[in-house]
């Protein structure tokens, strides 16, 4: 038994036993798979609504998509609300908190990827030794919350358990990562140079040197034009345009343009893939990023030597797959035994933006 996991209920059983009107908060995807399951479980959804200024009186799946407050008024006062779509932006999370003080609140943990099992009373019993000895390592009691936290929201669609461990971002890499001005950094999945500009807005714009890997085309001329940008001023980025994965090769992929452009069932285009020991080519790295849309597990593994090696700080993604909150881990303490590794929940919802950050 994981004495840390209290919630008992699935969100998909609550769906099932309440007696309250179902309102489903949002369209796209999200909302897709909800009805879908609802639609093949016989649990009934009688509205759907979505911010005020995004009411159009259009159709979605059947139904009006409504205000809030007129859905309120049509099936009472009551309602068990299902959040059907992320967002880390504050008014939304905002937003969020308030519906949670009004009424019975869930956001279901959806798979990113189809084939992924994800968590229930099944995974937690299957995974139990693996959750508790990483939930025993983790650096800090923090830590431990967090981890807690995200397998209770998991297994219950309950958002409080997210509200209640989130930190911010910026000031977790001032606390625990430290970047200062001799970091040699590695920045996997740079996307367009937020990361990159992170980096210089946390150093005064210092480092020894930037190697950026995106494998995203779209996203990638963008990193240039970025590394144009501060090539001017004396800072030097070296742009790789490739995916990171445990070999040197070529991969599907499906490049969105956005943030999600991932390796993982993709089927769009072929793309040169490189890895870690490879691209960093014995040059000593400080300090690494890694969020490469469910790809961190072959990453570290192309890594090994490089890890080992320098034993740089890292900040890993964890949130793409649930098995990566055990996973990534036990596979970095296997190459450093001795890392310090810290788990933080950065503002969203679902419960993306969960990052490990490792130290000496």
């Amino acid at each position: 038994m994981l004495d840390f996991v209290t919630e008992k209920e699935s969100v998909w059983e609550l769906l099932r036993r309440t007696t309250k009107p179902i309102a489903l908060y949002g369209m796209g995807n999200g909302a897709d798979k909800i009805l879908d399951w609802c639609e093949a479980q016989g649990v009934q959804v009688q509205g759907v609504f979505a911010s005020d200024e995004f009411v159009r009186g259009q159709q979605f799946r059947g139904f009006t998509v409504e205000h809030y407050d007129a859905l309120k008024a049509r099936l009472g006062e009551e309602l068990l609300v299902v959040i059907a779509f992320a967002s880390e932006r504050p008014e939304v999370l905002s937003r969020f908190r308030q519906l949670a003080e009004e009424q019975e609140v869930v956001a279901p943990h959806l798979p990113l990827f189809s084939e992924e099992e994800t968590v229930s009373e099944e995974w937690l019993t299957k995974h139990e030794s693996e959750l508790k000895e990483v939930y025993e390592r983790l650096a800090d009691d923090e830590s431990r919350i967090v981890f807690a936290n995200t397998l209770n929201y998991k297994l219950s669609g309950k958002i409080s358990y997210l509200f209640q461990c989130e930190t911010q971002r910026r000031e977790d890499l001032r606390q625990l990562i430290r970047p200062d001005a001799q970091e040699s950094y590695l920045d996997l999945g740079a996307y367009n140079g937020d990361t990159i500009q992170e980096l210089g807005e946390l150093t005064d714009w210092r480092w020894r040197e930037v190697i950026a890997v995106e494998p995203d085309r779209r996203n990638c001329r963008k990193l240039r034009a970025l590394a144009e940008q501060l090539a001017q001023r004396g800072l030097a980025v070296e742009v790789h345009e490739k995916g990171i994965w445990n070999t040197v090769c070529e991969l599907s992929f499906s490049d969105s343009g956005g943030r999600q452009s991932t390796f993982m069932g993709a089927q769009k285009r072929a793309v040169p893939v490189t890895t870690i020991d490879e691209v960093t080519a014995g040059r000593a790295i400080s300090y690494i990023k890694m969020d490469v849309e469910g790809a961190e597990a072959q990453a570290i593994d192309g890594g090994a030597a490089t890890i080992k090696k320098d034993k740089p700080k890292l900040f890993v993604a964890a949130y793409h797959y649930d098995v990566d909150l055990f996973r990534l881990p036990l596979l970095l303490w296997d190459l450093v035994p001795e890392y310090k590794i810290y788990l933080r929940k950065h503002p969203y919802v679902p419960a993306w933006e969960l990052n490990f950050l490792c130290v000496l």
